[in-house]
């Protein structure tokens, strides 16, 4: 208790000529937790309740949603905003559906545990390629060139389009906090948006150091689903409108929420 109180009331010009142990604890003491956004919901519509929500993406007036299940996989691509069924591709039994991401009209989906994924085409989701990594495919979401996926771990991992690992990021709060259980990821914004499974949060990770900057608490909106499956996943970003569309595994509804971002923030994204 002595030391917090110094801490709180000693300027920290003064506390480097105490000693390196009182400094250190000092910093620790001060290091910030993620800033809690706030979020206002834009508007409220039908989702399948029937979809096992994997992936969700928005790219040129379409959305594609991976629903995962062995013997129940799917991809479907639907349009964009009434979010109306346009074409529908069944998986192999054996195929686990995981996150997807858009690149360049081709549509990178991963499995969960068959360390290999699947190129397609978004205009009528006919195979290109195949790729392969390591571990489990959870979420997964792009950059440009930059390909970030995440594995229920601590780390993301980042490939490039041809899908080769160019580093691991351990992603961590600016207290040291590790986050695992990363799930289902967005890119947008200058971040990588990352659902945590399980729980109704969502955080958001510096693709450059791997810190979470903001934390999203979506507690209000997944009180209405009662399967212990029917966890929040799914994150999909409306460029124009700027906000979010999020859903989750089993809802019978999505939600469009426009976040309140940090002035320091939203000028970042207006560069």
């Amino acid at each position: 208790m002595l030391i917090r109180a110094v801490c709180r009331r000693w300027p920290v010009h003064l506390l480097s000529l105490v000693g390196g142990l009182l400094s250190a604890h000092c910093l620790a003491d001060q290091r910030p937790i993620p800033t809690q956004l706030e979020f206002e919901v834009l508007q409220t519509a039908s989702h399948d309740k029937l979809s096992f929500t994997q992936g969700w993406e928005i790219s040129k007036a379409h959305i594609f949603e991976s629903s995962g299940g062995y013997g129940r996989s799917f991809i479907r691509k639907s349009s964009y905003p009434d979010n109306k069924k346009i074409l529908e591709k069944r998986l192999p039994a054996h195929w686990f559906a995981e996150g997807l991401t858009v690149q360049n009209d081709k549509l990178f989906l991963l499995s969960w545990r068959q360390q290999r994924g699947l190129v397609l085409n978004t205009k009528d989701l006919q195979p290109l390629a195949q790729f392969k990594y390591r571990g489990e495919g959870w979420g997964l979401c792009s950059f440009g060139d930059n390909i970030f996926m995440s594995n229920g771990s601590n780390d993301l991992q980042q490939f490039n389009a041809r899908f080769e690992l160019s580093r691991t990021i351990a992603v961590h709060s600016p207290d040291q906090q590790h986050w695992k259980n990363l799930n289902e990821l967005e890119c947008a914004k200058g971040l990588v948006w990352a659902n945590i499974w399980q729980e109704n949060r969502i955080i958001a990770i510096s693709p450059e150091t791997g810190e979470v900057l903001y934390q999203l608490d979506l507690s209000q909106l997944a009180q209405e689903n009662q399967h212990p499956e029917a966890v929040l996943n799914g994150i999909a970003y409306d460029k124009e409108q700027d906000a979010f569309w999020v859903t989750g595994k089993l809802w019978p509804k999505r939600h469009l929420i426009r976040l309140k971002m940090p002035q320091t923030q939203a000028a970042h994204n207006a560069d």
